[in-house]
């Protein structure tokens, strides 16, 4: 009986980087699948704007009726800001845990997890700047469906800076738990970059078309 062929692989390292990891794939199609949904819900938008003659729909269960009620700005623009400006602190920590910078890692995951709080914070606020209520129309529901969806995005993005933060501050921080810092920094570069994208169309689109 001749003996099963094996390949030695003892030399080959235990994780990988990047575009070399399957997790890196993972967190790739999990971005693909999740802006699929994004879009669904700003084509929902760009078709309820086909049928309304004005836009935003007048608010007229006040007195006297709102004829413009186009979302305030304020806040929804501070947010934007920020998450873009996070951007290059995620990318500072990002590049801390390749160097295996335990306490530079720690002191990053805090800051973006205070920033990804602020966010939300700022996101109820949002909602107030809308100046409708879920259940209005089918124009406030788009939005508010569409702002609460990316609310979930920044709600996993603190659970996950929470998490390994606090695993990371109480263990050695070993090369399989820098690479998953390494993937919340390409998850948190999406967050920003949709929620620019949904600022755009759903704060300034309304002044421009």
């Amino acid at each position: 009986m001749r003996p099963r062929a094996t390949i030695d692989v003892s030399h080959l390292p235990n994780s990988a980087w990047d575009e070399r990891s399957p997790l890196w794939w993972g967190n790739l199609l999990l971005a693909l699948i999740e802006s699929s949904t994004v879009l669904l819900m700003l084509a929902t938008y760009f078709y309820l704007r086909m049928n309304e003659r004005l836009w935003p729909p007048p608010k007229v269960d006040v007195f006297p009726p709102i004829l413009n009620p186009n979302p305030d700005l304020g806040v929804a623009t501070a947010n934007v800001l920020m998450l873009i400006g996070s951007c290059a602190l995620m990318y500072w920590t990002d590049m801390a845990a390749r160097r295996k910078d335990k306490p530079k890692v720690v002191l990053g995951l805090v800051i973006m997890l205070v920033v990804s709080i602020v966010a939300m914070v700022l996101r109820w606020y949002e909602f107030k700047a809308t100046k409708f209520w879920w259940n209005d129309n089918a124009y406030a529901s788009t939005l508010w469906w569409t702002l609460g969806l990316h609310f979930t995005y920044l709600l996993a993005g603190a659970g996950e800076f929470f998490i390994m933060g606090l695993w990371i501050s109480t263990h050695r921080l070993d090369e399989k738990h820098a690479m998953d810092v390494t993937l919340a920094g390409g998850y948190w570069y999406w967050v920003a970059g949709t929620a620019t994208l949904i600022y755009a169309v759903i704060f300034i689109g309304p002044r421009i078309l």
